[in-house]
């Protein structure tokens, strides 16, 4: 549980000052400047952030703290570190004994959840009005909650098509170099056919939905011209035509053998895995997986755009911050996650930890990622076809009851053959008993 300790003397505030009139001083001398040994003295502040992530995503926290304390030194804040099977599990159990960090990175796909349990603060009254503009609309969408912020976004990653590049010029295959020329769904299924057969590979591609991530899934509904509920955001949508269409097309690939079944929704076969060791000629996986394959694969690889139907649409990836509701002093927690959205700081993060940003201002920019740029700037512009709708949608309070569902019976029809009609019944069966709708 974090600490604070705020105390002044009579020399510096007149009798009666408020806490919060205090902290504003504090955090005024800090980034001015002015007073700052006197700030240190009379007002430490200090707050602890949890996060989760490999070692460049731990040194990109930690250079942006540093940076932010470097301005606001009566500052302190603690990282603390945890192994994401295990984060979730303590910060719940942690909210539950009123002994939070401060601040928890949390996926967007969480924060309904967390703000309908009123279990993080609200953000809202510390930032402007027209805060949100800055940032990506559907990165925005996915913090907001009742129409008000309960997290701070700072950063996102997708899913792109990751290929293996001798094998594409052994068949002939040319990969799309920008995204308006993306393959449509017709086309990527005969280039998985070519690999199968041509290719001398046991599989030609996969998805990376594994360990029930079925909201992996939702991409393909949406490039379909499909979603999961309707606007009032409790009826089912996903036993419509287009809903079954899609169902039928993503299951086709384990039908025909184009896909290992051990790469279903809830296995834990990671196709990144599979892809190094020349199981698949290509897969569907995410920026992250990159260092992976840089250290784990010597066959060349590049990336290009997903496939589209009647729309481009990608996964909504990536975490923001929340501050907890045991955190003591808000208003400090909050001005640190505005310095960790600026402009530079986002930029500078998502340099270090080889992420992508959701400012606008920063989506067509060189950041000058030291490991392939030319991959990033694929990522970087797969993450604007994100729909707002998707965003909204996994970010209920319910998604995650829903998300399982879903990976419930898309399993099913990968594996076991249940038939694309049934399971799309099924799963709009169970949104309705989760809804009420």
């Amino acid at each position: 549980m974090s600490k604070s300790r705020i105390s002044a003397g009579p020399q510096a505030f007149a009798k009666g000052t408020g806490r919060r009139d205090l902290l504003k001083y504090t955090l005024a001398a800090g980034a001015a400047g002015i007073g700052a040994r006197s700030a240190r003295a009379q007002a430490p502040v200090s707050l602890t952030m949890a996060i989760w992530g490999d070692r460049t995503s731990e040194i990109a926290h930690r250079n942006v703290i540093a940076k932010y304390q470097q301005q606001k030194p009566n500052v302190d804040i603690k990282l603390e570190v945890t192994p994401f099977g295990q984060f979730y599990q303590q910060i719940d159990t942690r909210l539950a004994g009123r002994q939070a960090p401060d601040m928890f990175r949390i996926q967007y796909q969480q924060v309904g959840r967390y703000a309908n349990g009123r279990t993080v603060v609200d953000l809202s009254p510390y930032l402007p009005a027209d805060y949100g503009s800055a940032f990506m609309p559907a990165m925005w969408q996915a913090v907001n909650y009742a129409g008000k912020a309960f997290a701070m976004p700072y950063h996102t990653d997708t899913i792109a098509l990751f290929y293996n590049v001798p094998l594409f010029e052994k068949l002939g295959i040319v990969a799309p170099t920008s995204l308006d020329k993306s393959w449509t769904w017709a086309e990527y299924t005969d280039i998985a056919r070519r690999i199968k057969k041509d290719g001398g590979l046991p599989y030609a591609t996969a998805m990376i939905w594994q360990t029930s991530n079925a909201y992996r899934w939702l991409p393909f509904l949406y490039q379909h011209g499909g979603r999961v509920l309707e606007d009032d955001f409790k009826t089912p949508l996903i036993g419509s035509r287009l809903g079954i269409e899609t169902i039928a097309w993503t299951q086709s690939f384990f039908k025909e053998g184009l896909s290992p079944a051990s790469t279903s929704i809830k296995s834990n076969e990671q196709p990144q895995n599979l892809f190094a060791n020349g199981t698949l000629g290509m897969y569907l996986g995410g920026d992250w997986h990159m260092s992976f394959l840089r250290d784990n694969m010597t066959t060349p690889w590049n990336v290009t755009y997903m496939p589209r139907d009647v729309a481009m649409a990608s996964d909504m990836g990536g975490n923001c911050i929340a501050v907890s509701r045991d955190c003591k002093v808000p208003e400090v927690a909050a001005d640190f996650l505005k310095f960790l959205a600026s402009e530079q700081s986002m930029r500078d993060f998502a340099r270090d930890g080889a992420l992508l940003p959701i400012r606008t201002s920063l989506a067509h920019e060189n950041l000058q990622y030291s490991y392939r740029p030319d991959a990033m700037k694929v990522f970087i512009e797969q993450a604007t076809t994100i729909p707002e709708n998707l965003a909204r949608t996994v970010g209920l309070p319910i998604w995650s009851r829903i998300n399982q569902r879903l990976a419930d019976q898309l399993d099913l029809a990968f594996t076991s053959d249940q038939s694309a009609e049934t399971t799309a019944r099924n799963i709009d069966a169970a949104i309705r008993v989760i809804t009420g709708a």
